[in-house]
C-alpha cells in the first residue's frame, strides 16, 4: 500500500505565542513614540506659524518667544513657558548680508519603554524668518 505523506500546514502554537509576542513589543513600542513625535510635530506647525509672520525678522527676541508661546498655547505641550522659553528657543543673526535670521528651537524629551528603559527625541531645529520675498530686505 501507499502510504501518503501529509505536510503539517498551519502554525504552532509555539509559533503563534512568538508571533503575537512580537507584535505586542512593536505595538507597545510605538504607542510610546508617539507621543514624542507627536510633540514634535507641533512644535514645527508653531514654528512654522511664527517665522511666516511677515515682520518676524525684523521682531525682537521677546516678541518672537511670545509668537511662539501663543502658538503652541493651544496644544497639550506643557515644555515651554515663560520661564523656560529662553532655554529653548534662540534667534541666530544673520551670517551674511541678506540673510535672514533663524528661529532655533532645541530641547530633548524622554518616555519611559520599559522599566528603566527609556526613549528619546533631541529637537534641534532652525528655519528662516520671514516671508521668502522679504528676507533680503
Amino acid at each position: 500500500m501507499k502510504q501518503v505523506l501529509k505536510k503539517q500546514s498551519g502554525m504552532t502554537f509555539i509559533g503563534l505565542v512568538l508571533v503575537l509576542g512580537i507584535i505586542a513589543l512593536v505595538t507597545v513600542f510605538v504607542l510610546r513614540l508617539f507621543p514624542l513625535y507627536n510633540e514634535k510635530f507641533q512644535i514645527e506647525a508653531a514654528m512654522n506659524s511664527v517665522a511666516s509672520q511677515p515682520d518676524s525678522a525684523t521682531t525682537s527676541v521677546v516678541e518672537i518667544r511670545k509668537s511662539f508661546l501663543r502658538a503652541i498655547s493651544i496644544t497639550n505641550i506643557s515644555r515651554f513657558n515663560d520661564s523656560t522659553v529662553k532655554d529653548h528657543i534662540d534667534i541666530i543673526k544673520p551670517a551674511g548680508r541678506g540673510q535672514p535670521p533663524m528661529l532655533h528651537v532645541h530641547y530633548q524629551s524622554t518616555n519611559k519603554l520599559f522599566a528603566d528603559v527609556k526613549l528619546l527625541l533631541e529637537f534641534d531645529k532652525k528655519i528662516p524668518l520671514g516671508n521668502s520675498t522679504g528676507a533680503g530686505g
